[in-house]
């Protein structure tokens, strides 16, 4: 309970504010380095946070 009450007051979403390869690709290419080898695991290598809704109205406004 006080994780997520000190998620809240920080502003994190345990679901969105986490690393994904997806993520992780995409700003690489977007800084011109190169693309590091995706995960073995495919749930991993696919998992695209932004797809997912948390139920969280305020991080739906503050990632929008």
């Amino acid at each position: 309970m006080l994780n997520s009450l000190m998620r809240r007051i920080a502003g994190r979403c345990e679901t969105h504010d986490r690393a994904s390869y997806v993520v992780t690709a995409r700003l690489e290419q977007e800084a011109g380095m190169p693309a590091s080898p995706p995960p073995a695991d495919f749930t991993d290598a696919h998992l695209d946070p932004n797809l997912i809704d948390c139920g969280h109205a305020w991080c739906r406004t503050r990632r929008h």
